[in-house]
Order: structure tokens, then sequence, then C-alpha cells
């Protein structure tokens, strides 16, 4: 009798201690001001090559989206001449530039210095690469994105 209240108590201890509060795993506090939902308000991509090639998709009819949740998750919608691309992927994100680690439709990642106005605006600057001549090659572009938060 004496050794299996022994054990019970022994097992008991033994689940208090299991059920301890774990370390804690929130959000990283740097991507905290990103999280929420933003809408471009300009989505410029000039070559690298020449400066005089450029265009911004927003004020040809396209829209982008982007949504950062707080775990550092993120979906973009860009719609462009009537044609929509999803993509999906997380970011990371230091005291001056953001990475956007695409997952999906492909496997990329891309560094934004960033910027943020007032509570409301969000400015990237970085590399990517974009069809600027329609003939079916991306070509380097620098993009340039202002977004309001919604």
């Amino acid at each position: 009798m004496r050794t299996r209240i022994v054990k019970g108590l022994s097992l008991l201890s033994l689940s208090f201690l299991g059920c301890g509060d774990p370390v804690p795993t929130g959000p990283d506090p740097l991507i905290e001001p990103f999280v929420g939902d933003w809408a471009a308000t300009a989505f410029v991509l000039t070559s690298s090559v020449s400066d005089q090639v450029s265009i911004d998709l927003i004020q040809l009819g396209g829209t982008f989206d982007l949504n950062i949740q707080p775990s550092g998750s993120y979906t973009a919608i860009l719609v462009y001449a009537g044609l929509g691309q999803t993509e999906i992927g997380t970011i990371s994100v230091t005291a001056t530039t953001v990475a956007l680690n695409r997952e999906f439709p492909t496997r990329k990642n891309e560094v934004s210095a960033y910027q943020f106005v007032g509570d409301t605006v969000l400015i990237l600057d970085g590399d990517t690469e974009f069809d600027l001549d329609f003939d079916g090659q991306a070509d380097p572009t620098l993009a340039h994105f202002e977004l309001l938060r919604k």
C-alpha cells in the first residue's frame, strides 16, 4: 500500500513538472510593426540598366496587396493587365532590411531596405526581376513600393 502511495505521489509530481509554462515563442518584435494588411499606392519598377526605363504598375491600373501575419507569414497579390499573381512566404527583419522569403510559387529570397512613415505608410526599396520590355524574359529591376496600411 505504501509503495502505491509513493509511486502515485511520484507520478503526480512528475506530471506537475511536465505542465510548466513553455518558453514564450511569440512573434519577433521586429516583425510586429509590419503585421497587417497593406495596399500599394505606388509600385515602381525601374531597369537596373537604365533609369530611363521605369513603370508604376499602380498608375497603370494594377493593384498590389500584402498581408503579414504575426508569425511572419505573408501573402502578396499583384493584379496587373488583367492577370493575378499570388506569392506566399515568410518575412525576416533586421534593423534596416526586410527579407521576403518566398515559398510559393517558386522559392526565392528578396531583400529590401524599409522605412516607416508614421504608422500607416511603409516604403520598400530593393532588387527584383520584372519583364520590362515584354519579351518573355525577366529583367533585373529596382522595385520601389509605397504601401498604405488598410
